[in-house]
């Protein structure tokens, strides 16, 4: 798994980080035997929304927090239940990413079924792409 930083332009840009990985598929199977996508089980356990559904991802998540360090370009992130420990990594962000963070005090965390962050949009299009609004905390 890996974390990409991207912002909108503007004051009022939200960090977001997409959640992305290699491996598609873990150990759960479907009843007719299909292999279940890795995360499908904690997205559905941690509060994540369906990415159109911006009301459901546009407030702070409950029972979950994130924690970026300028310094060492750490971002931590921990939820509820199966979230627990999320992600704890070097991040890559840039200066835009850091101010929108260190204004908004808040990530949207983003993930979906995709190798790479850039096929994040074909995973909305499919209704498989889901968001969450963390607190962060940037020291």
């Amino acid at each position: 798994m890996y974390a990409w930083p991207s912002t909108a332009d503007g004051p009022d840009a939200l960090p977001m980080v997409h959640f992305t990985t290699e491996e598609q598929a873990g150990g759960e199977v479907t009843p007719d035997g299909v292999r279940v996508w890795m995360f499908d089980t904690a997205i559905r356990e941690g509060g994540w929304a369906p990415f159109t559904d911006f009301d459901g991802w546009s407030v702070p998540a409950a029972g979950w927090r994130a924690l970026y360090r300028r310094d060492e370009d750490l971002l931590a992130v921990t939820g509820p239940g199966s979230c627990e420990g999320w992600y704890e990594g070097t991040l890559g962000a840039d200066g835009d990413w850091v101010a929108a963070a260190t204004a908004r005090q808040s990530v949207v965390l983003l993930a979906a079924p995709v190798r790479h962050p850039s096929l994040f949009g074909y995973a909305v299009e499919a209704g498989a792409a889901f968001a969450l609004l963390v607190p962060l905390m940037v020291v």
